[in-house]
């Protein structure tokens, strides 16, 4: 599913125990969760990037119940950088 991505450039999909999930402080700004997601210092204040989109899955468990995703998550050049690694693809809902 890359609706909505720029061209050449897929919705990552990154498994996590838990689900963490970001708010946008301001308009357009990436605020990726650094360290729950790649490692980073803090929270990312950098600017989105159109068509750079994340979507965290979590695969539900005795606590969590059924699978869960997050909606579509702006994300600024660095952090879709290095969380492009670690992202596989999207699992079958």
């Amino acid at each position: 599913m890359t609706s909505g991505c720029a061209p050449g450039r897929p919705v990552l999909y990154l498994a996590k125990t838990w689900l963490f999930v970001w708010e946008q402080h301001r308009p357009g700004g990436c605020r990726c969760v650094c360290g729950a997601y790649h490692g980073g210092d803090g929270v990312c204040t950098a600017a989105a990037e159109p068509g750079l989109l994340l979507r965290v899955v979590s695969p539900g468990g005795s606590h969590q119940g059924a699978a869960d995703i997050t909606d579509l998550l702006p994300l600024c050049g660095s952090c879709y950088t290095a969380i492009a690694p670690l992202a596989g693809p999207p699992r079958p809902g």
